[in-house]
């Protein structure tokens, strides 16, 4: 299964910020379980979509190397996402040689949701894959094609 949780990136200036969007419907799988009676968005799945907007944002500005989640140093819960919501989702990243870490926040009609703190280590995007890597584009400060 594969999960995207991000629909849109809005804004970007590749290898510092990026904003984008995710809309969550009643049908997405998750919320059979995550609780029936209660439909939330699971916090694992909250910090997904900083990681997987951040490395985007990094792919952006080094797009021969992937960026791979190493750590989450920090992570808070506030509110819930439900069924219905449009979350934006804001990330801050500052690359190093070796590393970046990246500041996330998600909020929900202008409602502070949620926030993390991440950490990646680079590796070169294997031969069979640079392709696939090079069809998502950036220009300006917006994408323009793919996630």
């Amino acid at each position: 299964m594969r999960w995207l949780l991000i629909d849109k990136i809005l804004e970007m200036e590749p290898g510092k910020k990026a904003v984008a969007v995710k809309c969550f419907s009643r049908s997405e799988l998750f919320f059979m379980d995550h609780f029936p009676e209660y439909p939330i968005v699971p916090g694992v799945l909250q910090i997904e979509m900083i990681a997987q907007l951040a490395g985007k944002c990094l792919m952006a500005n080094a797009p021969l190397f992937l960026p791979v989640l190493t750590s989450v140093k920090s992570a808070k819960f506030r509110k819930a996402i439900q069924p219905g919501d449009k979350a934006f989702i804001y990330t801050e990243v500052a690359k190093r040689p070796s590393f970046a870490t990246a500041i996330g926040r998600v909020e929900v009609d202008g409602i502070h949701i949620s926030s993390a703190e991440v950490m990646f280590g680079y590796i070169p995007i294997p031969e069979n894959m640079r392709f696939k890597a090079a069809g998502n584009s950036v220009t300006g400060n917006t994408t323009t094609e793919g996630i």
